[in-house]
């Protein structure tokens, strides 16, 4: 705990390096990173206000006999503009090397937290631009239980009569867990989520070029090895909201890589993608690659069980007086899940994809693409849930009826 730092000497200087953004924990007991990033959050008030960043990892070597915490904090060269106007930028040297950790406790816990590229305006112009380049990486846990518990929230844009623009390109991950007990990966983010009143706003959070790709997807390779390995991203992505102005996203959510070799493998990926909302203007979202049915999860045929429960919800449309288009183009799947490596195969995605237009009978009725029909026959959820609905609704009415006769009587 002696060694965070709050705007001092060992964060990262404007266009320049210092230090290094690798870190390594060997507390025999309990290893904890936790670094905090919140830049290029630009605040517009009657007026303009930018900001740019580029984050890294303040890296540490630390040996500890009971345990280690590492929480850097970088709050640095955001932007509020009141009645002027505002502008900060932080620039690493390009090129900065991804980010590195290394674990080894009884207890791993790695759980960066992202803040960047977030606007708020109001009659004023927005504009942030936010690089993760340093800071996403390769992680390596090994220990009896390893949790690694990334969070970012990024490309957030709140407009009133002004215009906004978001961007956060998204860096590739690899995670390497080897748990005695139980491996856990659970990435959250809220990524490309946009509310506009008569303005403008426009967000972009999609992966770099050179991305690793997995079935023509961009992908974060993931191995596990513990006896409980669990994989569970939830992702919150190109969320659209216009009142008589116009928005517009376009992201792409976290798709993984798995390759678990434990006796329970568990997959429960979430994925809320592409949902817009108009009154008297214009929304659109697009979320490319959610929900794509791809190969199993573990080896067919050895022992243990796995269990997949992926939910995603993408294509959502409403509109009133307006315009709402939800997109949810799917890649082309090339592998079959027969004959996919068990080396490289992702987790088998079983979708429920909804999507729900509500416009005047003048207006154009826009629905998502669909998907490739799921094993287990997801695309009937709706379907089930309205019949199970009407079966509990008759109950319900019986049992009042029961009670009225017996009143009655």
């Amino acid at each position: 705990m002696l060694h965070n730092a709050i705007g001092s000497t060992q964060l990262p200087g404007q266009n320049g390096l210092t230090g290094t953004n690798t870190t390594t924990q060997k507390s025999p007991l309990l290893n904890a990173d936790i670094p905090i990033n919140a830049c290029s959050l630009s605040i517009g008030l009657f007026a303009n206000a930018a900001s740019s960043c580029s984050t890294t990892s303040v890296g540490l070597a630390q040996l500890g006999a009971i345990g280690t915490i590492n929480i850097p904090i970088t709050a640095q060269w955001n932007a509020i503009g009141l009645l002027g106007q505002a502008a900060s930028a932080l620039g690493l040297t390009t090129g900065e090397a991804p980010a590195s950790t290394t674990q080894d406790g009884a207890i791993n816990l790695y759980a960066p937290i992202s803040l960047c590229a977030i606007n708020v305006g109001l009659v004023g112009d927005t504009a942030s631009n936010c690089n993760l380049q340093g800071t996403n990486g390769s992680l390596s846990q090994t220990g009896v239980i390893d949790a690694a518990v990334p969070v970012t929230v990024c490309d957030i844009i709140v407009e009133i009569d002004g215009h906004s623009t978001s961007n956060c390109p998204q860096y590739p991950d690899s995670v390497t867990q080897k748990g005695q007990l139980a491996d856990a990966y659970a990435p959250i983010t809220a990524c490309g989520i946009i509310a506009v009143v008569d303005g403008t706003g426009t967000g972009m959070c999609m992966p770099v070029a050179g991305f690793p790709l997995v079935n023509d997807l961009p992908t974060n390779n993931v191995s596990q090895s513990a006896p409980i390995d669990g994989v569970l991203p939830i992702n919150a992505c190109s969320i659209v909201v216009a009142v008589d102005g116009t928005a517009s996203n376009q992201c792409e959510p976290t798709h993984l890589a798995t390759n678990p070799t434990g006796s329970v493998p568990v997959n429960v990926p979430v994925t809320v993608c592409a949902v817009t909302a108009a009154i008297q203007g214009n929304a659109s979202g697009t979320c490319t690659g959610a929900g794509t049915q791809v190969g199993p999860i573990g080896t067919p045929g050895s022992p243990g069980t796995g269990v997949t429960l992926p939910v995603t919800i993408c294509g959502v449309e409403v509109a009133l007086g307006g315009t709402s288009v939800a997109s949810c183009p799917q890649p082309t799947v090339s592998t079959s899940p027969g004959t996919t490596p068990p080396s490289t195969a992702p987790a088998t995605t079983t979708t429920a994809q909804t999507a729900a237009a509500a416009a005047p009978p003048t207006a154009v009725h826009t629905a998502a693409a669909s998907a490739p029909l799921a094993l287990t026959g997801a695309p009937l959820l709706v379907e089930l849930l309205i019949g199970a609905l009407a079966i509990m609704l008759g109950l319900v009415v019986s049992r009042l009826s029961r009670r009225r006769g017996a009143h009655q009587a």
